[in-house]
């Protein structure tokens, strides 16, 4: 067992000489003992970790070995110390960087062995410190959202970590990552499935589909199967037999492939929720209905713009150069599911998370005429007065007003919930 390191600047220098110098002289071996030089490397300020050299049959088996070694050292938070990933790639040399049948090697770029630039947005083509990372992002990927990404070998970074690794959208999005794994990954051997790069409806075509869906498609809060319902019908060559979409209402599914291809947002909301209204009427699969659940979330955002109807605040967040945004706003129900309530529009509002809470508490309801009525509490609790801003105003509806929200609906939530009627 070796005890881990960091190369220091100096070290990190010559281990890029070595790389460039491989690139001329493919049999040169790699400088081992700046590994352990106290002119080239210090001790890691991590504590005592130690590591063993040994192979790695894949991207994930490597990331569970690291994250391993790091929690029996005490480890918790992310392993990100200066000049410790470059120690980690020449110490595993042989696993990035394996002696070819020719008996040669051949490096690639630097970014897979060097992070470089510590701002610099492609850090995660580290062929180590990416998988890590990811790793530690998803918790071990208990369902599946790392099973695309890290089953390639070792050395290499191949289009699932270039086409989702650096989309940002897709990236935060753990049903696209899962659906991604159940398209393109052989459960049987845990490997990419043959030709899944194919340019119709390949893992390229997939990321391209999911990054032109309007901004109200929420892929952070959208389950696999969802996203897999949306996918044009090319994409069900992929799909094992048990995995496509069966069950009492396969015209909600053929009907949603269609108005996945509707690129404006209010459009969408119009359209999908013609769609709701027949759904609700329907039986339907525990599946189906959580599908039709996060229908109507993307129906009431792009119904209201992403805006919410109270406080009128559009809060989002762009990660990166990726397009696509985060948005801070949920939809509401106003008749909740469990009480009978529909997934229409006409019973949801786009709420902002703390409203939304005091919504569902009935510290905020609404009256017939549209306006905003407060609990008594909000006056009596000192932590409820930012609330009472909010007194009497006028809720900011959608475009079209067959989405403006139901007023019995509104009634009942006054009556039942917030108790003022």
């Amino acid at each position: 067992m070796q005890k881990v390191r960091c190369l220091t600047a100096r070290g990190i220098d010559e281990f890029a000489r070595y790389l460039d110098q491989l690139r001329r002289d493919r049999d040169l071996s790699p400088p081992v003992e700046i590994l352990v030089d106290p002119s080239y490397s210090a001790p890691c300020a991590l504590g005592n970790v130690f590591v063993e050299s040994r192979g790695f049959a894949s991207r994930r088996e490597f990331a569970e070995y690291i994250n391993q070694r790091f929690l029996e050292a005490g480890v918790i938070v992310d392993a990100d110390e200066s000049g410790i990933w470059e120690w980690l790639s020449l110490f595993y040399f042989d696993a990035v960087c394996p002696i070819t049948r020719d008996g040669s090697r051949k490096p690639g770029v630097d970014g897979r062995h060097l992070l470089g630039d510590p701002e610099a947005l492609r850090r995660h083509r580290h062929l180590l410190r990416g998988p890590y990372m990811l790793w530690r992002r998803y918790n071990g990927s208990p369902t599946g959202e790392l099973d695309l990404l890290l089953c390639d070998e070792l050395p290499k970074h191949k289009i699932a970590a270039t086409h989702l690794g650096e989309r940002a959208r897709l990236m935060a999005s753990k049903g696209a990552l899962v659906a991604a794994s159940r398209l393109y990954v052989d459960p049987a051997s845990g490997r990419p499935k043959k030709g899944y790069s194919k340019e119709e409806n390949g893992l390229r075509a997939f990321c391209k589909f999911l990054k032109n869906l309007p901004e109200c498609f929420d892929l952070s809060g959208m389950s696999a199967d969802t996203i897999i319902a949306l996918l044009p019908e090319s994409f069900s060559t992929w799909l094992e037999r048990a995995e496509q979409q069966q069950g009492e209402s396969p015209e909600f599914f053929e009907e949603l492939k269609k108005i996945s291809a509707i690129r404006d947002s209010r459009a969408v909301a119009e359209k999908l929720d013609a769609l709701l209204g027949e759904a609700n009427t329907r039986k339907m699969t525990e599946r189906q209905v959580a599908i039709r659940s996060n229908m109507f979330r993307t129906a009431v955002l792009g119904a209201y713009d992403s805006h919410c109807a109270i406080s009128g605040m559009g809060l989002r967040h762009r990660e990166g150069m990726e397009t696509g945004y985060h948005y801070e706003v949920e939809a509401a129900h106003i008749v909740p599911v469990s009480r009978g309530g529909p997934d229409l529009v006409r019973n949801g509002l786009a709420l902002n998370r703390t409203i939304h809470w005091a919504f569902d508490e009935g510290i905020i309801w609404i009256g017939p005429d549209l306006r905003v009525g407060l609990a008594r509490d909000v006056v009596t609790d000192s932590r409820n007065h930012w609330l009472q801003q909010f007194r009497g105003k006028q809720l900011c509806t959608p475009t079209h007003a067959q989405h403006h929200p139901d007023r019995e609906a509104l009634l009942w939530h006054a009556r039942n919930v917030a108790q003022v009627v």
